[in-house]
């Protein structure tokens, strides 16, 4: 596809993302959707404001009526979605650098556009054969305040009241208009920071992946707090650190809620994406349960196709019970639970509950247009060389290579950035370690062939 990736329509400003993109974008999905209300908001980038404003003229022009949410994170926008609209749109670039933006695209019941959609809505917005209203058809903009009815549907579903102390860090992303509010009607004491929405990110980079927030280990021990939350510019990810100000692995966080949920259904199953490690398949498996991985970005096409109980990615939980969407909010409200409920430390449930892998991650930055070539290159030469090693081979969203050991191999495109990921898993560090010279050096040799070739 030319416009959609494996989040939604997302690029930099002015060479991908445009006024004039956003605006066709509402045309389209104002000729697609067939109900009357679409629920639009956005995140704090300093364009988000800019893009809606198009975004909405092309929905009037259509003669939809729009439900204007403004600045609100993207789960709250799924759930009003779902209460309030026909079709939703999130102006949103989630955890990319402040010179990009984006646009999510939303289903009445909270999903996002499947496959099949998206694939349905670029052809629309490249034929501009959009619906055009007459002049009285032409309906008005609504505001729609979400906030408070979206913290009372979280807190009713979480069920749960607690004292713990708990560090928060925003990013300066739309989740600080809500994460604190939420925390606190728990009962929780809550620290924040980089609470304040700000687009040019001025506390950290908005990926909440490890080496962007390092420091609240420290701060997690200096405090005293029971748990650091983290989140990205559209707080739909969420990154954990424990009582000790030890940062959760992803797979750990994903693991806690896929036994929990197995457990609670006695088996089921649990969807993941392709870039998630074993110990998810230990839980669930020991718990009576079975794991698919999908391709990044379709655990609500996971959902729909398993029945699944469970979806999550790295970062990224969806929760079916509550609703088909990503939600760290309720991500949040439920690990406060699980520490209560347990009576024990994050560290404690965690070391008696979760099985310890290592695990490596890391980008080799590749132009888009040299993906293909690099991603060919890499997999013929990684398959000679874990040949005889290679138990089988996993071709979605990239490669991925399940070893013999017990180890496996990911590479894969961004669908977001210019960016390849490589992801390293194996049962001690020092065979980890040794797999991932192997495979990051190949891929980074790829593209430098590639480009050098042109």
């Amino acid at each position: 596809m030319r416009l959609f990736g494996t989040a939604g329509i997302r690029g930099t400003l002015w060479e991908k993302v445009t006024p004039e993109l956003a605006m066709d974008v509402g045309k389209a999905m104002g000729t697609y959707i067939e109900g009357e209300s679409i629920v639009v908001a956005r995140d704090g980038r300093t364009s988000s404001v800019m893009l809606k404003n198009a975004l909405v003229a092309g929905l009037l022009s259509t003669g939809k009526e729009v439900l204007d949410a403004d600045l609100i994170p993207t789960p709250a926008l799924a759930w009003a979605t779902r209460e309030y609209g026909d079709g939703g749109v999130m102006i949103t670039a989630s955890h990319n650098p402040p010179t990009d933006n984006g646009i999510k695209v939303f289903n009445g019941d909270g999903t996002e556009f499947y496959v099949e959609q998206e694939e349905e809505l670029e052809e629309l917005v490249f034929s501009g054969n959009f619906r055009k209203a007459k002049w009285d058809e032409i309906k008005t903009v609504k505001s729609l305040d979400v906030i408070d009815d979206y913290i009372g549907a979280v807190l009713d579903f979480v069920n749960h009241e607690t004292g713990l102390k708990v560090l928060y860090d925003g990013a300066n992303g739309a989740g600080s208009v809500l994460a604190p509010y939420l925390l606190r009607e728990m009962g929780a004491k809550v620290i924040s920071v980089n609470a304040h929405v700000d687009g040019h990110f001025p506390g950290r980079k908005p990926e909440p992946r490890y080496e962007n927030i390092a420091y609240l280990g420290k701060l997690v021990r200096e405090l005293g707090v029971d748990i650091a939350i983290a989140q990205d510019g559209d707080a739909d990810r969420i990154a954990v650190f424990d009582e000790r100000g030890n940062y959760l692995n992803e797979d750990t966080v994903i693991a806690l809620f896929a036994k929990l949920y197995t457990e609670e259904h006695g088996g089921g199953t649990v969807v993941v994406s392709i870039d998630t490690g074993s110990r998810i398949d230990y839980v669930v498996e020991k718990a009576g349960g079975r794991v698919v991985r999908i391709p990044l970005g379709q655990p609500h096409d996971g959902i729909k196709k398993y029945r699944a109980i469970f979806a999550a990615e790295p970062w990224k939980l969806v929760h079916p019970k509550f609703g088909p969407w990503i939600d760290s909010f309720v991500t949040m409200g439920l690990l406060l639970r699980l520490i209560d409920e347990e009576g024990k430390s994050l560290s404690e449930i965690v070391k008696e509950n979760i099985p310890e892998f290592h695990l490596t991650k890391k980008n080799v930055p590749c132009p888009d247009e040299f993906k293909g070539a690099v991603m060919e290159r890499a997999y013929r030469a990684l398959e000679e060389k874990l040949g005889s090693e290679t138990r089988e081979v996993l071709t979605i969203s990239g490669f991925r290579f399940n070893l013999k050991d017990g180890s496996w191999v990911l590479v894969r495109p961004s669908g977001t950035e210019p960016k390849i990921r490589v992801v390293v898993e194996a049962p001690s560090e020092k065979r980890r370690d040794e797999l991932f010279e192997l495979a990051y050096g190949t891929v980074k040799k790829a593209v430098e062939e590639v480009m050098k070739k042109g």
